[in-house]
């Protein structure tokens, strides 16, 4: 029984975790990259695009309802008025959409399910169908939910750069930041 709630501590942890490291990289790209939007909601460069993919490859379900929760918290003036539902659906989108491009995957057999296994190329293709899975979705559901100042057939075109950019821009990174973990990083000369 003890571990079960240890489990369950953790889990809740890992979901909030993931919800404020998301709702932080949000707040950053729009400071870092705020020349680069396209319109509200769709950037050139959306670097949390690639934070949505590590979180989901690293903490599967936990990391998808971290991104949900995040993407409320983002959304949450509009949680409470007439765009209620299209804050919602914003959340689920962002969420639901990496995890079950990662599922679709598994099920195919297209991409290891041991991130050490999995090679760059696997990576490249669950990158680029999750960034058009994404972009997609939320302009399903925009225009679904009669989203002000949306054109679905134009508009969709940078989400999918933005969150194909940022996603690789952020696995670069992150390569990157593992390597010289790996390696430790240089002490300086006494």
């Amino acid at each position: 029984m003890r571990t079960t709630v240890q489990e369950a501590l953790q889990t809740a942890m890992l979901m909030l975790a993931s919800a404020a490291l998301f709702a932080v990289f949000f707040q950053f790209n729009a400071w870092i990259f705020s020349a680069l939007e396209y319109r509200s909601g769709i950037n050139w460069v959306f670097l949390p695009s690639g934070f949505r993919v590590i979180l989901v490859l690293i903490l599967g379900l936990p990391g998808a309802v971290g991104i949900m929760l995040g993407t409320w918290y983002i959304d949450r003036m509009d949680l409470s008025n007439e765009f209620i539902w299209l804050a919602l659906c914003n959340g689920l989108v962002s969420g639901w959409t990496p995890w079950l491009t990662l599922k679709w995957f598994e099920k195919r057999k297209m991409i290891s399910l041991h991130l050490n296994d999995m090679t760059v190329q696997q990576l490249l293709n669950f990158t680029m169908v999750y960034a058009a899975a994404n972009a997609l979705a939320h302009h399903g559901i925009w225009l679904l939910l009669h989203r002000v100042n949306i054109n679905g057939w134009v508009d969709v075109w940078p989400m999918f750069v933005g969150d194909m950019t940022g996603a690789l821009l952020m696995l670069y990174a992150w390569k990157l930041l593992l390597k010289f973990v790996k390696q430790g990083l240089p002490l300086p000369k006494k």
